[in-house]
């Protein structure tokens, strides 16, 4: 796994959308990644793994900055920020299953023992080739193939299948460790203000400091102070970041139309949504759609 340290991290972000409905989920449509700069990265707390089918580009694994071509794979642990983009003019495709080993069941036992292995010893992660880890790269399209199968037993085969990758994974020698627990117990601490947020990015009247802290039963000072050590923001930049990354989705993803998406977001008038969303995004959101 050949990486560059990259010696300023870019800012990192949770996305509107924490966590999966279900435990093990295989985005079977293929992903086409930007071109356009990476400025924040975004983490999860699902187990992540991405197969790139074509194309080239470099990703970004907390400060480990990889280059990828066709074949690659890349491994995000939980609450472990990275993001991949595509090189200029060559948008590149990829497909991505994730498991999130914290949606457990009453009296799972092997759920969470797969949990805790995931937590205390499973350090690898970043992006490698097939003829690297042969034996990876094996289960990793086995378990593809069944998700894609979807017949009969294959969600169950597949589940297997990832919890079999992690042992693996667990086996591999690495010179950095994951953080999970410290990032996860951070984490937890804000998740309340978190959910909150991503319900309610159109009701600026909910987002207020005070209903925030409260959420949480902490102080605002605490709140902010949490705030700053995760994400590197103040709670108001980061609910400004969430709104413009959720229009982001809505213009890519849906046909409504720009004030549609406006009042989604909680901006007052278009005016005021299209000044914010070029100072983060450099181009206008009709622009971005195009």
């Amino acid at each position: 796994m050949e990486y560059t340290e990259v010696s300023q991290l870019p800012a990192f972000y949770s996305p509107v959308y924490i966590g999966n409905t279900e435990r093990f989920v295989c985005h079977n449509n293929d992903f086409i990644l930007s071109c356009r700069p990476i400025t924040s990265l975004h983490f999860h707390r699902c187990l992540e793994i991405g197969v790139c089918l074509n194309g080239s580009g470099i990703c970004i694994v907390d400060n480990r900055l990889y280059r990828y071509k066709k074949g690659d794979i890349q491994i995000a642990l939980p609450y472990q920020p990275h993001l991949a983009n595509s090189d200029d003019g060559q948008d590149s495709t990829w497909i991505w299953f994730s498991y999130d080993p914290y949606k457990l069941t009453a009296n799972d036992d092997i759920g969470n023992r797969i949990a805790t292995i995931i937590e205390k010893q499973v350090d690898f992660s970043g992006v490698f080739s097939p003829d690297e880890h042969p034996e990876l790269t094996t289960i990793i399209n086995k378990c593809i193939a069944e998700t894609q199968n979807g017949k009969g037993l294959s969600h169950l085969y597949a589940l297997l299948l990832v919890q079999q990758l992690i042992l693996e994974l667990s086996r591999i020698d690495c010179d950095f460790k994951n953080n999970i627990v410290t990032r996860r117990r951070s984490f937890d601490k804000m998740l309340p203000a978190l959910t909150h947020i991503s319900e309610n990015l159109n009701n600026s009247g909910e987002l207020t400091l005070d209903i925030l802290s409260s959420k949480c039963f902490i102080s605002e000072a605490t709140l902010r102070r949490y705030f700053y050590e995760f994400t590197d923001m103040s709670p108001q930049q980061f609910i400004a970041k969430a709104r413009i990354s959720y229009s982001k989705y809505l213009l890519i993803n849906t046909n409504k139309n720009i004030t549609e998406i406006s009042n989604a977001v909680g901006f007052e008038s278009i005016s005021c949504f299209t000044r914010a969303f070029k100072r983060y995004c450099g181009i206008s959101p009709s622009e971005y759609r195009k």
